[in-house]
């Protein structure tokens, strides 16, 4: 838990500073799954644009905490450790995916 916690305040302070650096390449991540139902990002133009990259890469720094309170609790059940890194993993991916198809919906319809 206590990485997870560094990792929460560092990718929070993280994107910030990079200025919607991160919120993009979370984007990307999750982009196959997104351009299913939404336009790609050579579409988006705007003022929600900008403080979009910058919010979703913030806020995406909580689901350190939240992959971390599950990993503690697969580490209680035994759980091995490949089996927790894929499961840590995959929250991180879902929690981005779900971040930006909130953001895509509201601006985008």
């Amino acid at each position: 838990m206590k990485r997870s916690i560094v990792a929460f305040v560092v990718t929070l302070v993280l994107g910030l500073l990079s200025m919607g650096a991160l919120g993009l390449l979370l984007y990307y991540a999750v982009s196959p799954v997104l351009r299913l139902r939404f336009l790609d990002e050579r579409a988006w133009h705007g003022d929600w644009v900008w403080p979009a990259a910058i919010s979703s890469g913030m806020l995406w720094a909580f689901g350190f905490l939240a992959a971390g309170v599950v990993n503690k609790r697969l580490a209680a059940n035994n759980t091995g450790p490949l089996v927790r890194r894929v499961v840590y993993a995959s929250l991180l991916w879902i929690w981005a995916l779900g971040i930006w198809a909130v953001i895509l919906s509201v601006n985008l319809g």
